[in-house]
């Protein structure tokens, strides 16, 4: 009971901090300066993509499914230089929708899901997502 008490302690903050009821909708649309590191990325990972002005949804967490802004992927990963030999687990995921799927995933270009240390879920699970979520917002911090 102790333990779970100071869980739940730990917890609760975390997730008042981070709620979506105040604040300002976060701008999911890549601009040119992102858009050269998500390109690094991309070729890193055997895509060739522009990201420029696109809308593009990042998920993270141990199974890649806490959706999160590029800000916070940014500041993790931006910096970040992994070496991606064909022994080593990719860092992230790149899914690249096409035009129908993106008008299922209410306009998004694209999805980056990083930090996940399951296997990556499908790219068919992140459109359902995207499909059914609302806005981000960041919170008035």
């Amino acid at each position: 009971m102790r333990y779970l008490i100071a869980f739940l302690m730990l917890i609760m903050p975390f997730t008042f901090s981070h709620s979506r009821e105040k604040g300002r909708l976060v701008n999911d649309t890549i601009n040119q300066q992102e858009a050269v590191k998500l390109k690094e990325l991309a070729t890193i990972c055997g895509l060739n993509y522009d990201f420029a002005h696109k809308k593009v949804a990042f998920y993270t967490g141990s199974g890649g499914g806490a959706r999160t802004d590029k800000s916070r992927y940014f500041s993790a990963c931006g910096e970040i230089k992994v070496d991606y030999s064909d022994t080593i687990t990719p860092l992230a995921k790149i899914y690249i929708l096409d035009k129908d799927e993106k008008a299922r995933a209410n306009g998004y270009d694209a999805v980056i899901v990083y930090g996940s240390v399951k296997q990556f879920r499908s790219k068919k699970a992140y459109i359902r997502r995207l499909h059914r979520s609302k806005p981000l917002v960041k919170s008035g911090k």
